[in-house]
């Protein structure tokens, strides 16, 4: 009897028997889906759905071939029902293989020409490519059989995404005239019925900078019936396009007597102001404030318009954006006062907002730094407090506190001594905050009192740069766990507390810190200068793969993710957020860090990893985007002391270290390339393609030495001096190094043996004297019995991971010279009677170049085994002895000795697996 094709017309049948499969995929069991998929195609061999299901589970279950040879059998036949599709889609979507799901929908829509189902998901499957041609043609064959709207508006849409990514100026405006007109003609029709379709249509003349038919659009009835209630605001942005300054302020004037806490109508109010102050011509009748004048009396009548108590910022916050503006070209204090009492006048007024001080930074920029610093005292006294005064009350906590961090962004940068003492006093004051039950604190949420605590570690640590010394530093550490242990959401003590541990050079304690921040997503980018990029160089390179590898998986799905937000944006007609997310997309496809962060891991899994030969990079994007948040962690610098081109600077650093490494993988990526089977002949492109890339390596160590010969200053909330700094500046001949050592590999997998030979001598030269380079610089740190042994123990450890990584590639390449000369020595006990003498003088050079990485091998060990412990002393407990040391000091003391012996342990069983494998090589 013949098997009866079932399709997804026995709709009842066919869910109960899928049933089991999707519940077994959803749950990650996808043994158990296969085993019940074919279960089902025993019975109906012919369902589609079930054939589709199981070619997924088999995909999951790592069986790719298996499951891509069933899914082209169904392709072949062309289903057309969703749930088959969708089963496909998956698999497709799971293996990157999006274009295979607009083929599979173009077939579908073929059998069904009026599904408006299957041509959503057509017009989605194009929007995941990126095929914005394809979108347009997909939404209009849709709008023809379903006049909606949406699906209108999605071929608008696709027009203007042509138009952006349009590089001809003439194609972009017929693109964009076209998606006009068609919205004009449904505007003309009537036919327009959402907000976003408005919000589309402004889109389009934006790009087209039609500032005046914005304009008419945004004031005519129809805007007003879509977007109720914001024609006002909405027209704001254009009449600043236009120059329409007179109307911009009546019209900025008007929204600020009934909202004037709106600080963004306030900034185009002030443009405006100063603009019609420049005009050469003002109407003394106008109502329009066209002077300084005016607008102060107009900013004055707002606040004492304001009703008895209510606090509002907006008014106080403007006349100091007054006098900031003012100050540029003059003297505002004939009509304003002193800037200065200004700022003190509004600390009194907002003091118990914890935003006060935030609000005030750049306007205390701004005052004079002789007035700042002689009046800075007023900001701690104008509420009647000073730095040793006891508040009783948390509002009162908070006053202080903003009072505090007020003085200290304005006044001079303290000496040694007084920072100490300042922060001796602040620490007191958090301990009796937290005696006398002054914490209000959650396990979710900061409070007033965590501050005096941030302040005090910020002090200990400019007292520690001031003296040169780690002692301050563990007073800061010791105070941020107890800040900690109380208040367990505070971000800015566990960011501290990473930055701080890294500065003790202790990985393992800084990654304890790192993971309560708990970061996710996108913070892996952001914050990678903070903890990730400081794992290698603190010798802690299998901390720092988990957390590379990380980052790399969110590089590589961030796309996939957008894309889905993007099919989104269509579904809901968010049209401007589609374009936010596409800049995203980009601006993360373009990251430096997470560029950075694929060399570093395939540099490190040479060291600390399963040694996978690493393959050629990816290249370099043309205009990488620096996504790192430099601001993550409060400065309590004065504005003199503040470094404005940080992070310019620093960014430049690392794009240099990256562009080395980036040579650095590409040589070895070469190199074993070099290494396979082919011709000689064959082989020639790769290896003039190698001396290249060695010589350009070598330029560039040469131009970074000229170049960052100075060394950086270390500051509490930037990222530590870029390692290209101690990189090139080392005693350890790097440059010499890694250009021998490649060239060792080129020349033996070309043949070249005279070459292979001098490079062999001249790798175990310099091998040599780096490691008594090596000995000299680390002997202070290794030997010493006085002095400061954690001051300096991060600059020593990132000199030693430098080294380390050395280890790791030489190793790894000697492995690779060994695979050429395998042919040679097949056996080590075959006699070598048959082998050419310049057979012979390789692999003796080849073996005492292999002994002299093992003599180095052996230096790092035995550095390492005697490394030096910390110091541990606080004056917290002889202090406060009432204060339970669990909660805090010992804690502390742990996780740095731990840290310390973890690190030894890894490092050592690292070294002793190298040493093995070198031994193993020997011929």
């Amino acid at each position: 009897m013949a098997v009866r094709p079932l399709h997804m017309h026995d709709g009842g049948i066919v869910e109960r028997r899928l049933r089991p499969i999707y519940d077994w995929l959803d749950n990650g069991n996808n043994k158990k889906a296969l085993q019940e998929a074919e279960k089902v195609l025993k019975k109906s061999p012919t369902l589609q759905a079930a054939r589709a299901l199981r070619a997924l589970a088999l995909f999951r279950l790592g069986k790719g071939p298996e499951a891509f040879a069933v899914l082209d059998a169904l392709a072949e036949e062309k289903p057309s029902d969703d749930t088959t599709l969708q089963a496909m889609t998956i698999t497709y979507r799971e293996s990157q293989q999006f274009h295979k799901v607009c083929a599979l929908y173009e077939a579908a829509v073929k059998v069904e020409p009026t599904s408006e189902e299957l041509y959503s998901h057509l017009f989605m499957s194009y929007v995941r490519v990126g095929d914005h041609r394809s979108q347009q043609r997909a939404a209009m064959a849709l709008y023809k059989f379903a006049p909606k709207n949406p699906y209108y508006f999605w071929a608008v849409m696709s027009i203007v995404l042509q138009a952006k990514s349009a590089d001809d100026t003439a194609k972009k405006g017929i693109l964009l005239s076209l998606a006009q007109r068609m919205v004009d003609n449904f505007i003309t029709d009537k036919k327009m019925e959402a907000e976003q379709e408005a919000r589309l249509y402004i889109m389009i003349l934006e790009l087209q900078e039609k500032w005046e038919d914005i304009l008419k659009f945004v004031q005519s009835p129809l805007y007003g019936q879509l977007v109720p209630g914001s024609t006002a605001q909405a027209c704001i942005p254009y009449l600043k396009k236009l120059g329409h300054w007179r109307k911009l302020n009546l019209l900025c004037k008007e929204l600020l007597w009934d909202n004037q806490d709106r600080w963004d109508y306030y900034l185009p109010y002030f443009d405006s102001v100063f603009h019609l102050m420049k005009e050469p011509t003002s109407d003394s009748e106008s109502t329009a404030d066209d002077t300084a004048e005016k607008c102060h009396e107009f900013i004055c009548q707002l606040v004492e318009s304001i009703s008895s108590g209510r606090r509002l910022r907006g008014p106080y916050l403007a006349r100091l954006e007054l006098w900031k503006r003012l100050s540029v070209d003059g003297d505002p204090t004939a009509l304003l006062g002193s800037g200065m009492a200004l700022c003190v006048q509004y600390l009194r007024v907002f003091a118990n907002k914890p935003c006060a001080v935030p609000d005030l930074r750049p306007y205390i920029a701004m005052i004079p730094q002789q007035e700042r610093e002689e009046h800075s005292r007023d900001f701690l006294t104008c509420l009647g407090f000073d730095e040793n005064s006891e508040p009783e009350t948390t509002d009162d906590i908070q006053r202080h506190v903003s009072c505090i961090g007020a003085w200290r962004l304005s006044a001079a940068p303290l000496d040694a001594a007084a920072c100490v003492r300042l922060a001796d006093t602040l620490r007191r004051h958090y301990v009796r905050a937290v005696q006398r039950g002054l914490l209000t604190a959650t396990a979710t949420e900061l409070c007033a009192t965590d501050l005096y605590g941030i302040l005090a570690a910020h002090h200990y640590f400019y007292a520690a740069m001031r003296q040169q010394s780690s002692a301050p530093v563990m007073e800061a550490v010791c105070l941020l766990e107890l800040v900690l242990h109380n208040s367990p959401a505070n971000f800015h003590a566990k960011l501290l507390l990473v930055k701080l541990y890294h500065f003790l050079g202790n990985a393992a304690s800084a990654d304890s810190a790192y993971a309560r921040l708990e970061t996710k997503h996108v913070q892996l980018v952001s914050l990678g200068w903070l903890h990730a990029a400081r794992l290698p160089p603190a010798a802690a390179p299998a901390r720092a793969l988990r957390l590379l590898a990380d980052t790399a998986a969110f590089h590589a799905h961030h796309a996939k993710d957008c894309v889905e937000h993007q099919t989104y944006s269509y579904k809901y007609g968010t049209f401007e957020k589609l374009v936010e997310l596409m800049a995203w997309s980009a601006r993360l496809e373009r990251c430096a860090w997470c560029a950075g962060a694929a060399r570093e891991r395939a540099l490190l899994a040479l060291l600390a990893g399963p040694p996978a030969p690493p393959a050629a990079p990816r290249r370099l994007p043309a205009a990488p985007a620096d996504n790192r948040d430099l601001n993550v962690i409060l400065n309590w610098d004065p504005p003199q002391c503040q470094d404005t081109n940080l992070k310019e600077r620093t960014f430049e650093q690392e794009m240099d270290y990256l562009r080395l490494k980036d040579a650095l993988v590409s040589a070895i990526a070469l190199c074993i390339e070099l290494s396979d089977g082919r011709p000689i002949e064959n082989k020639q492109p790769q290896y003039e393609e190698l001396k290249t890339c060695i010589e350009a390596f070598s330029t560039a160590i040469e131009k970074c030495k000229e170049k960052y010969s100075a060394p950086e200053k270390i500051s509490i909330s930037g990222p530590f001096p870029s390692r290209i700094i101690a990189f090139v500046n080392s005693e350890v001949p790097y440059r010499e190094l890694y250009s021998w050592t490649l060239r060792i590999v080129g020349a033996l997998a070309v043949n070249e043996v005279e070459d292979a030979h001098r490079c062999l001598q001249r790798g175990a030269q310099l091998l040599r004297q780096a490691a008594g380079e090596l000995r000299a610089a680390t002997t202070s740190t290794s030997t010493s019995t006085g002095g400061d042994r954690a001051w300096n123990m991060r600059d020593h450890l990132e000199k030693l991971s430098n080294y380390l990584e050395f280890i790791g590639i030489i190793t790894y390449l000697l492995g690779v010279c060994n695979e050429l000369i395998a042919p040679l020595n097949t056996k080590k006990s075959k006699k070598k009677t048959n082998q050419s003498p310049e057979e012979i003088k390789t692999s003796e050079l080849l073996n005492r170049l292999n002994e002299t990485v093992q003599d180095s091998i052996t230096l790092l060990v035995d550095v390492f085994e005697n490394w030096p412990q910390y110091e541990f002393k606080t004056t917290l407990h002889e202090e406060f002895p009432t204060i339970d040391l669990e909660k805090y000091q010992r804690p502390v003391e742990e996780k740095l000795k731990n840290g310390r012996l973890e690190m030894i342990n890894d490092i050592s069983f690292i070294l002793k697996k190298k040493s093995k494998y070198l031994k193993s090589l020997i011929q």
